[in-house]
Parts: C-alpha cells; structure tokens; sequence
C-alpha cells in the first residue's frame, strides 16, 4: 500500500506541475497574442493578423488544456466508467480541426490579398518583433515538449507542438519580411513589396497544414478506440509472453489494448493448464499486473485466465506481435 499511495504523490505532483506549466505558457500566449495583433493592425500586415489569430487559438486551447488536466487524474465514477482520459484525446482533436481551420483561411484571404495587395507599414518593427519572437517559441516548445514526454502529458505535447509551429511562423515572416526591407532599397523592386506578406501567409499556411491533419488523425485514432502503434503493442504483448514463461501459463489466447490520451487500457486472457486455486489465480493477477505497470506506468491492465479445454474465445486473437490480428473459427 505505501508504493501504491507514493505512486499517487509522485502523480498529484507532476499534476501540479503541469498545471502550473500551462499556466505560466497561458500567459506567455496572452502577451504575445496581444502585441502580435496591435502590430498587424497598425502594420496592416496579413501576415501578422495570422499568427496573432494562431496565438488566439493557442489561448483557447490553453484554458481547455487546464481543465483536462484538472479531469484526467480524478477517479472513475458512475457516470465515467474509464476516467476522463479521453478528455485529453478530444482536446487534442479541437485542436487540430482549429488550425486546420485558420490555414484554410489564411490561404483563401492571401490569394484575395495577391490579386489586390496594399503595401504594409512599420516593416521595421515586425522583422523585430518576429526575430524576438523565434527564440521565445521554439524555447517554450522544447521544453514542453522535454516535460511532456517526461510526464506523459498529450496535452503539454500538444501544446509544445504549438509553440514550435509559432516559432517557425515567426522564423518565416522575419525572412519574409527582412527581404522585403531589402526591396525597398533596390531601385525598381519597391513595387513588388506589397507581395511580400499575402506570399508569406501562403507559404507558411502550406508549410504547416499537414500537422493539425497528423494531430486529427492520432486523436481520432484514440477516439474509436484504434490499437496503439506496434513499438507500444509489442512492447505489452512482448511483458506479457514473459509472464506467461514465468507463471508457466500455456499461452496468451486474446489480447485487446486500446489508447485514450495518455492512458492505455488493456485486456489480456491467459490459457492455464489446470485449475489452480482462486487465491493463486489473484496472486498471478497481481504479479502480471505489477510487472505490465513496470513497463507502462499509465497502463490500466485487465487479466483474466481461461482454462485450454474450453473452445470459447473472443471473435479475434493475437497469434504474435509482428502478424497482428486473426479472426477464430466461430
């Protein structure tokens, strides 16, 4: 019981402190969304307006990411059977469908800007802003990204994927931006500077549109209760083929593993030879499980045994890691 309550502290703790790193990144995003906007508005900068819109959305995620969090570590209860993990798994989906959402948007205003572009102001002060702004992001998204594995946090990964893809638009409208500066200077060229954002917008809408796809397809994954991915199935099914080795268990007969935000949830049926006692049967319980969590510390495990004579089995079952699933005689 003392390692079980420990395990809990250690939780609780990395809960307060992803939560306290969500907040400090809330009000990082705050401020920068607010002087990302001012400047598009004075500048008259498309290009500005997106990432400020990008930080709105950042913000918007940010709160609900707080509340996930809050939720994912309670309990079930009799309205959630399983927990609130797949709170984080949604979360992550909203987010994804939003920017997919605003690069759509940002490609179809920039191609109404490319056919009647207006010259932008104040290019001085985004190439500033924007250079600041790299190093803000991309060291905000590395080291969430460093805790979010550390804590097995989907949402601080989710959230650190942000920050990086901000530093990156940053990244693209300082480059921009900086040539445009130099057009300016280039007798004949300061009429091709009004292009320069709406190219922009275009080209960072189309360099970044393929991860809110990737991040709607891995929530949706989780959603439908779809089987991780092979390094992390092999891995469980690899502990459990030891277990039964060293339980001398005959074979495992199904094996049902499924992921909802950070959490994993497994099923996994053991054949026995014989007929053991039930106190042994609760002992081999506890020992598979201790051992599974050993090599997954979010893995709610399910064992359950089956004796070798009786032909009733699931509709599917796991022949080996690498050949994946097979349909049984019924």
């Amino acid at each position: 019981m003392s390692d079980i309550h420990a395990g809990l502290d250690d939780r609780m703790t990395d809960k307060q402190k992803e939560l306290l790193l969500l907040k400090v990144a809330t009000g990082i995003t705050v401020t920068y969304a607010v002087a990302a906007i001012v400047i598009a508005l004075a500048s008259d900068s498309q290009a500005m307006l997106l990432d400020g819109l990008y930080s709105m959305i950042d913000i918007a995620i940010s709160f609900i990411s707080i509340y996930v969090v809050t939720k994912i570590h309670q309990p079930p209860n009799e309205k959630y059977h399983f927990g609130y993990a797949k709170f984080e798994s949604f979360m992550t989906a909203v987010d994804g469908l939003l920017l997919l959402a605003l690069c759509c948007v940002t490609m179809i205003t920039a191609l109404q800007d490319l056919i009647h572009p207006d010259p932008v102001k104040h290019i001085e002060v985004i190439v500033g802003f924007a250079f600041i702004s790299i190093f803000v992001c991309l060291g905000m998204g590395i080291f969430m990204r460093r805790a979010g594995r550390k804590w097995h946090s989907e949402v601080l990964l989710a959230d650190s994927q942000l920050w990086l893809i901000e530093g990156s638009v940053s990244a693209g409208i300082c480059i921009a931006f900086s040539i445009g500066m130099v057009m300016q200077h280039v007798p004949g060229w300061e009429q091709y500077t009004a292009y320069i954002d709406p190219l922009a917008c275009i080209m960072i809408a189309l360099a970044f549109i393929a991860q809110p796809i990737r991040i709607i397809r891995e929530s949706f994954h989780d959603l439908v209760d779809a089987c991780p991915s092979d390094e992390i199935r092999n891995r469980i099914f690899n502990k459990c083929e030891e277990c039964r080795r060293r339980l001398k268990l005959d074979a495992v007969k199904w094996f049902r593993l499924r992921k909802a935000g950070r959490r994993l949830f497994l099923t996994v049926c053991f054949t026995a030879p014989d007929h053991p006692p039930l106190k042994e049967f609760t002992l081999m319980k506890r020992d598979i499980v201790r051992a599974l969590n050993e090599v997954e510390p979010e893995l709610d495990a399910c064992v359950v045994f089956d004796s070798v004579e009786n032909e009733t089995s699931p509709p599917r079952r796991l022949l080996a890691a690498k050949r994946g699933f097979e349909m049984s005689p019924a």
